[in-house]
C-alpha cells in the first residue's frame, strides 16, 4: 500500500471505531440498543447524509478494499460469538412452547416475505426469482439474537421465563435462517464450475461435530480457567479458519464462524467473549461503514417509497403476528405473548448482515438493499416502545408471568 492509502485507513479506522461508539452511547441514552446507532453511523458516512462526493473524499474507493477485509474478520468474530451465545441445554423446557413460537415466528414472515417479493418488488428482481424471493423471505424473517440477548441482559430479563423463551426461540430462527440462506446461495451464486464444493457442506459440518468438538473439549479441559490466551486464540483462529472453509466452498464466511461458535466449549465461555468482543469492537464498526456505504435513500423513488412501507407492512405483520399466535396457542397470556412477540421483532446487525451478503452476491441491487436496512432499523427501534406497552419495565418481578407451563426454561 502506498504511504498516503495507510494513513487515509487508519484515520478512517479511527473514525469509524469513534462514530459507532459515540451514536451507540446515544443510542442508549434514548433507550434503543447501541446497535442502532451503530447503524446510523454506518448510513450517516454513506451518500445519503454526506452525499456521495464528500462521502468519496472521507472514505475513498481505494481503501474501501482494505475496510471491507477488516469488515469481514469483525463479521466472523462476531458471528462467532452468536453461536457461542446459544445455550443448547435452553431448549431442554418449555418444547412445546419454543418449538411452536420459533416455528411460526420464522415460516410466517418468511411466507409473506416471498408474496411480496413476488406481488410488489417484482422490478428489482434479478435472474433467478425463485432465489430472489427466498432471500426476501429470509431477510424478512431473521431474528437478531445476539441484539436480543443485549436487550435482555440491559433489561434485566436474562434470567426470567420471557428472557429464556425468547432467547430459545430466537436461537431456532436463526439456525434456521442461516440453512435457509446457504439454500438460497447454493442456488444462486454464480460460478457453476464449481458447485461440486457444495457436497463438501454435510461432511464440513460432520467434521465440526464429531472431530473438531470433541477435540475443543478436551483441550477445554486441560487448560486451567485462569490461563485465557490459548482459548482465545483458537476461538479467534478458529472462526477464521472455518470461515474461509464455508466460503471456499461456496456459501459465505459467516457460516463457518456462526457454526463454530455453536460448537465451542461453554467452559471458556466468559473469558472468550470478552477476548473476542474486544477484538471484534475494533473490526465490527468497519462493517457498519461498509454497509452505510451502499445505502442511498435519496434513489428510493415515488414507487419506492409504497414498496418500502409493504416490507414493513409484511414483516411486522409477519413476525409480530406469527409469534403472538404461537405464543396464545400455546397458553401464555396476552401480555407476555405481545412481549415476546415484540422481543423475536428485534432484527439489527444480523439481518444487515443478511442483506449485505445478498448485496454482494447480487441476489438485491442497492435500492432494494437501502429499502430493506430502513425496514431493520424501524423494527429493532420498535422493540423498546412495545415491551413499556406491554408492561415490561426492566424489573423482572414487575412481569406477570401466567402460561399454561409453568417450567423454567434451563439456562
Amino acid at each position: 500500500m502506498p504511504s498516503n492509502q495507510i494513513v487515509f485507513l487508519l484515520l478512517d479506522l479511527v473514525l469509524i471505531a469513534a462514530a459507532a461508539r459515540v451514536l451507540g452511547r446515544v443510542a442508549e441514552r434514548l433507550g434503543q440498543p447501541a446497535v442502532i446507532g451503530e447503524i446510523a453511523a454506518g448510513i450517516i458516512a454513506g451518500p445519503t447524509i454526506l452525499g456521495a462526493h464528500l462521502s468519496g473524499m472521507v472514505f475513498p474507493q481505494d481503501i474501501r478494499s482494505y475496510l471491507s477485509a477488516f469488515a469481514n474478520v469483525g463479521v466472523m468474530i462476531f458471528m462467532f460469538l452468536a453461536g457461542l451465545e446459544i445455550d443448547r441445554g435452553s431448549f431442554n423446557g418449555n418444547r412445546r412452547v419454543i418449538g411452536a413460537v420459533s416455528l411460526s415466528a420464522y415460516v410466517v414472515p418468511f411466507v409473506l416475505g416471498c408474496i411480496v417479493a413476488v406481488a410488489v418488488l417484482s422490478r428489482h428482481e434479478r435472474d433467478n426469482q425463485l432465489s430472489f424471493a427466498l432471500f426476501i423471505g429470509c431477510a424478512l424473517a431473521v431474528t437478531a439474537f445476539p441484539v436480543l440477548a443485549r436487550i435482555l441482559h440491559d433489561r434485566g430479563l436474562m434470567g426470567s421465563r420471557i428472557g429464556q423463551l425468547s432467547l430459545a426461540s430466537a436461537a431456532i430462527d436463526d439456525i434456521l435462517a442461516w440453512t435457509v440462506l446457504a439454500i438460497v446461495i447454493g442456488v444462486a451464486r454464480p460460478g457453476a464450475g464449481q458447485q461440486w464444493r457444495l457436497l463438501l457442506f454435510v461432511p464440513l459440518v460432520a467434521a465440526m461435530w464429531w472431530i473438531a468438538r470433541p477435540l475443543l473439549a478436551r483441550i477445554g479441559r486441560s487448560t486451567a480457567p485462569t490461563t485465557v490466551n490459548t482459548m482465545i486464540f483458537l476461538a479467534v483462529s478458529g472462526a477464521l479458519l472455518w470461515g474461509a472453509a464455508t466460503e471456499w466452498i461456496g456459501l459465505h464466511l459467516i457460516f463457518g464462524a456462526f457454526l463454530f461458535g455453536v460448537i465451542f466449549p461453554r467452559g471458556h465461555r466468559p473469558a472468550v467473549e470478552s477476548g473476542a468482543q474486544l477484538l471484534s469492537s475494533v473490526f465490527l464498526p468497519a462493517f457498519f461503514v461498509i454497509a452505510g456505504l451502499q445505502v442511498d435513500l435519496s434513489s428510493i423513488d415515488r414507487a419506492g417509497i409504497g414498496e418500502m412501507l409493504a416490507i414493513l407492512l409484511a414483516a411486522l405483520l409477519g413476525k409480530l403476528g406469527g409469534t403472538y399466535l404461537a405464543a396464545r396457542a400455546t397458553g401464555i397470556e396476552r401480555k407476555e405473548a405481545g412481549a415476546l412477540a415484540s422481543l423475536m421483532n428485534t432484527r439489527g446487525l444480523t439481518e444487515l448482515i443478511i442483506l449485505n451478503v445478498g448485496l454482494t452476491i447480487g441476489l438485491i441491487g442497492g435500492q432494494l438493499y437501502s429499502m430493506l436496512v430502513v425496514m431493520a432499523l424501524v423494527t429493532t427501534a420498535m422493540t423498546s416502545p412495545l415491551l413499556r406497552l406491554f408492561g415490561v419495565t426492566g424489573q423482572v418481578r414487575q412481569f406477570p408471568v401466567q402460561a399454561a407451563e409453568p417450567t423454567k426454561v434451563a439456562s
